[in-house]
């Protein structure tokens, strides 16, 4: 064992580095993004962009309705902001729910998948005038100040994120994919907001200049076309702001056999988007551009998962007496960093009580977690296949412009 050992020597060392680097990074990021707290720029009274508000619909006859409500009703002024439904690919009473909420609605049908075509239909029927597009899933429910916030924000931006919280549904797996998302808030973007990098677009409750996005979305060609559009923005210098003063609450899959299909379609268009734009994402972080970095890091790992993982190994090798193994002074301290900020964090934040709920709670995010793993390999073996199975909507009714779950 110990002359296979010598002979890889290198490049096990060489591996461990830099997961090593990238874990110390991370834990970097969160501590002094989550010590700082930069509060957001107020900018002029006086600007109040006009919004295009895009719902995007493939078959959500049942939950249409709700979201389009909650646009609809922002305490906004009413002729700033419009709302229109794309119906794509529909085979179900879709548009008629949403010209019933009150919705402007154009169908839509293409050969292939994908939002990115609801999105173009949409892009296709504004017009000029607007300021901003929003875009939103069907499934969602948004909070009546979220026009204003991110107005706010909006002055200089050219894309922004709205923090994008679970709906607050007890589905054994839908709470603990929940979960994770509210503890990415916590330890990922919120840090990353504060000290001015950007943030991804996550799929719903992001706004976009219609010109940068007429320019740039004809380009996108993966399922993945929020992360995909984050990319190319970033290559031309455009960031994509975070906004954590308002909230758009989103649906899980709520069965076992609907998250791995629609994780595999995420890891299928991530790995089509680093192999397709990561050299260029590295070259631009190589020359100075410190958002491209983060942007780049995020792309090789994107979970904590994996730098947990990868650091906690190092150690274990640092302490045992086998050959190729890192120094202690290096390994143990970017290890304890990895498990220490995140819990540290989690408990100054309440993010998980301390009882037997918490406890099944953290649980089950761990077991989901490491489903990533298998659906990542799998995805790995079928990169090339964009599929895209319609998800159904059973989620709980939840108030209007109540997101269940806090900040």
């Amino acid at each position: 064992m110990a002359i296979p050992l010598r002979a890889l020597g290198p490049a096990i060392r060489a591996a461990e580095a830099a997961v090593l680097a990238i874990s110390a990074y991370q834990s970097a990021v969160t501590l002094a993004g989550y010590l700082k707290r930069r509060e957001p720029p107020q900018p002029p009274a006086a600007w109040r962009p006009r919004f295009a508000l895009v719902v995007c619909a493939r078959d959500e006859e049942a939950v249409v309705g709700r979201v389009v409500r909650d646009l609809l009703e922002q305490e906004y002024p009413a002729e700033l902001r419009d709302v229109l439904v794309a119906a794509h690919n529909c085979t179900d009473g879709t548009a008629a729910a949403a010209r019933a909420a009150g919705a402007k609605v154009i169908e839509t049908s293409s050969p292939v998948p994908g939002k990115a075509w609801a999105i173009r239909a949409a892009l296709d029927a504004i017009g000029e005038g607007y300021d901003y597009l929003g875009v939103f899933d069907a499934d969602a429910r948004v909070e009546p100040g979220m026009l204003a916030a991110v107005a706010r924000r909006g002055p200089g931006a050219g894309c922004l994120q709205v923090e994008t919280v679970p709906i607050g549904d007890p589905e054994w797996i839908a709470e603990g994919y929940g979960f994770g998302r509210r503890a990415r808030n916590l330890f990922w973007w919120r840090p990353r907001e504060s000290l001015g990098l950007g943030t991804t677009i996550s799929g719903c409750g992001w706004f976009i200049r219609p010109a940068l996005l007429r320019e740039e979305l004809p380009q996108v060609t993966t399922l993945t076309e929020d992360l995909e559009l984050t990319v190319r923005l970033a290559l031309r210098g455009v960031p994509v702001t975070y906004v954590s003063e308002t909230r758009v609450a989103v649906g899980e899959a709520r069965d076992l056999g609907t998250s791995v299909r629609q994780r595999l379609r995420w890891v299928r268009g991530h790995l089509l988007v680093v192999r397709r734009l990561w050299p260029r994402l590295a070259l631009r972080a190589a020359r100075g551009d410190a958002r491209a970095l983060d942007l780049a890091l995020y792309l090789i790992a994107p979970t904590r998962m994996l730098t947990r993982l990868g650091a906690s190994f190092a150690a274990l090798h640092a302490l045992l007496p086998v050959p190729a193994a890192l120094p202690r002074a290096a390994a143990l301290p970017v290890a304890a960093a990895e498990w220490t900020v995140p819990a540290v964090i989690a408990w100054r934040e309440r993010l998980l009580s301390f009882n037997r709920r918490g406890f099944d709670l953290a649980l089950r995010h761990s077991v989901l977690s490491l489903l990533w793993f298998p659906i990542g390999l799998w995805a790995l073996l079928t990169a090339q296949v964009q599929a895209w199975t319609p998800t159904r909507r059973t989620t709980p009714e939840v108030p209007h412009g109540k997101p269940a779950a806090g900040r």
